[in-house]
């Protein structure tokens, strides 16, 4: 996969810029205002990938960028599973090595600060288990210099350095000093010209298919990506099946199509005296394939018919729907072909600008929803306006762009608990955050849930406060899930799930869903906003309470004047509470008075150290105790072995205030 992009003097970015992709999740977002570098992004990898004309900045342009080591480039940064590679291996082998072991410290001052992300990255892929007998790490990109004549690799910043120059022509030291840098320099760049580095640019980019959906799409661009771009993505299957019905075919034997067609090329260079000849500009066999074979009768196929939108028994062509309708067709298209098998000759990308693009907001959550499924096998890459998407994805990275002067900046978020990220962020930064940011992220959100629990393919929410509460949750309604479409999404605070029931309620209570919003906050000494549950069957809004008690933990309307502090891990299974918090802190001194109760840490376990132990490590501790406490729960359910009590299910796992929202979900 990509994990990173280094661009230079390409179009809204001037300069060495570090463009941040992922590395955890498959499925990428750019958000931002108009003009703030989000497109230039996908087109920079289609420049790479497919060859697209460099969107070259106008501003370097007009300040002179044609010296040397000024050059606009393009250099992704790969991280490729070793199995992934057949060819070329020693090259990539050598790249590789020099970039998972080349130390900050060995680079001059100028390169590590141009290419500090590369090495942040690289800590952070150590950190997580990744390393050079595993995956090949590099920094591989293309100068628009070098495109026109012969592509060779351009390795960014490190390109020209001692130490880099060294490493690829396995100079010792003493050889090294023998020789100038700037003989070193030419020596390379001779050397990357030779037949087996050719290769390995061309070996490197074959790994991949990039599909690009511009936001504009005009006829001409709408049929290619129809007909050519959607080759990319067959899967093997599929094109095995043609290979092997081609089995009879004479290719390359005495009297085949590559001797044919040779003989009769040599006859036509012969007439003109060989003063032209026939050349693929490829360092590769001009022969003829069964692999061109195939691709060929999958592009002559697909150009002989036209994708239509069936309404009844009328059909209309794709290419004459609104702009809107055209782009969900082409999503829905690449959809079914990723959909239909995994198993795939490349890693594929598909890069999309704008898929929200002139559609409603209810044909958005569907088109995300697709591209969030069809992103566990293949890398989604996305610009957006519409900040709808947030809850509807879990799993992906979004990166929001600002302007700061004229540095274009990058807010990262994890989706998994995106709205507790940007809530910690807005407070660091003292609220000095862009208020359209906030305002538009919450009314998107509201639109968002609102019409997924409208459509007859309804969701349900549990709108809760912190990150813990969604890992114990998810344990919890496994099976709701699966089943009824239930999204998790905490909001960062008692305040915000607040705020968004009461945002909800307006637009729920003039409507009749499908789909169920249920909010559940702590309790607090001091008393939150004093709201009633209406006799409304789709939204509820609860508190957590054990009473002051040891007994059991009850969910509580708004209006309740009861404010015993409670918050989840006061809320879950005695047993196991007392076996999670002993294997986290090894002290075996917690002791538990009510085996059927509820975990209150002063009335049930008689100790405030707990209470301490959850603030410690900027909270933090809540997280690591929810994940070993769902950790413990599974290896007893998977082992049989089951705590019986009152206060919970047969089982003993799950609490009884859980199985009255698995109620209001069930009825």
């Amino acid at each position: 996969m990509i994990i990173g992009l280094y661009l230079r003097h390409v179009k809204a970015y001037k300069g060495i810029c570090f463009i941040p992709v992922g590395l955890k999740y498959n499925f990428t977002t750019y958000a931002g205002e108009n003009g703030v570098g989000k497109s230039t992004i996908l087109e920079a990898f289609n420049s790479y990938f497919n060859g697209a004309k460099y969107p070259i900045n106008q501003s370097a342009l007009n300040d002179g960028i044609k010296t040397v080591g000024n050059e606009p480039f393009i250099a992704p940064i790969f991280l490729i599973e070793k199995s992934k590679v057949s060819r070329q291996k020693k090259e990539f082998d050598k790249v590789s090595t020099y970039f998972w072991d080349i130390n900050k410290s060995d680079v001059p001052s100028k390169t590590r600060s141009s290419m500090n992300e590369f090495f942040e990255l690289r800590k952070t892929l150590l950190e997580n288990g990744y390393s050079k007998s595993s995956h090949y790490l590099m920094l591989v990109g293309e100068s628009d210099a070098d495109r026109d004549v012969l592509p060779k690799p351009y390795f960014a910043s490190f390109h020209g350095e001692e130490s880099f120059v060294s490493h690829l022509l396995q100079l010792t030291h003493a050889n090294a000093n023998q020789v100038s840098r700037e003989k070193q320099k030419e020596i390379l760049k001779k050397e990357l010209l030779v037949r087996d580095w050719k290769k390995f640019f061309i070996e490197l980019k074959s790994l991949y298919s990039y599909v690009y959906f511009p936001v504009e799409l005009d006829a001409e661009s709408f049929t290619k990506i129809e007909t050519t771009e959607m080759q990319k993505i067959f899967d093997k299957d599929i094109k095995k099946e043609i290979e092997k019905s081609l089995k009879d075919v004479n290719i390359d034997k005495k009297d085949g199509i590559n001797k044919i067609l040779e003989n009769f090329v040599l006859e036509i260079e012969d007439i003109l005296e060989n003063e032209y000849c026939y050349h693929t500009g490829k360092d590769r066999n001009n022969a003829i394939t069964k692999n061109d074979l195939v691709n060929k009768i999958l592009e002559v196929y697909f150009q002989k018919r036209i994708l239509n939108k069936k309404d009844g028994v009328n059909l209309t062509k794709i290419s004459e729907l609104s702009a809107g309708e055209k782009r969900q067709a082409l999503i829905n298209l690449v959809y079914a072909f990723l959909k239909r098998n995994s198993n795939r000759e490349k890693m594929v990308i598909i890069g999309i600008d704008e898929p929200e693009n002139s559609l409603h907001t209810a044909l958005c959550y569907e088109q995300f929803e697709k591209l969030k499924e069809i992103s566990l096998h293949n890398q989604i890459l996305i610009t957006t306006h519409w900040y709808g998407f947030l809850p509807i994805v879990s799993e992906g990275h979004s990166h929001f762009l600002n302007t700061v002067g004229s540095q274009i900046t990058f807010e990262s978020y994890d989706l998994y608990d995106y709205k507790a990220q940007v809530k910690k962020d807005i407070e660091e930064s003292k609220y000095n955050y862009p208020k359209n940011f906030v305002l538009k992220s919450t009314y998107d959100l509201v639109q968002s849930i609102f019409y997924s629990i409208r459509s007859d393919n309804a969701y349900n929410w549990i709108l809760c406060e912190g990150i813990s509460e969604k890992i114990y949750f998810e344990y919890f309604f496994q099976e709701e899930i699966k089943k009824k479409k239930l999204k998790i999404l905490p909001l960062g605070g008692q305040r915000m799930v607040i705020r968004l029931y009461k945002y909800l309620e307006t637009p729920i209570s003039e409507d009749k869903p499908n789909g169920k919003v249920y909010c559940v906050i702590d309790t607090d000494i001091t008393r939150c906003e004093n709201l009633k549950n209406d006799k409304r069957n789709n939204l509820k809004i609860s508190r957590l309470s054990n009473k002051n008690s040891h007994e059991k933990t009850h969910l509580l309307d708004l209006a309740n004047a009861d404010t015993s502090p409670t918050d989840i891990e006061q809320a879950l299974e005695p047993c196991i509470f007392l076996e999670t918090i002993r294997e986290l802190t090894g002290n075996d001194d917690f002791k538990y008075q009510n085996t059927y109760g509820n975990t209150s840490f002063i009335k049930n376990f008689k100790n405030l150290e707990l209470e301490d132990y959850f603030k410690e490590n900027l909270g933090e501790n809540k997280i690591l105790f929810a994940k070993k406490y769902v950790e413990i729960c599974s290896s007893r359910e998977n082992e049989g072995e089951y705590f019986r009590s009152q206060s919970f299910d047969k089982e003993g796992i799950i609490p009884e205030w859980i199985y009255q929202i698995k109620n209001f979900f069930d009825g």
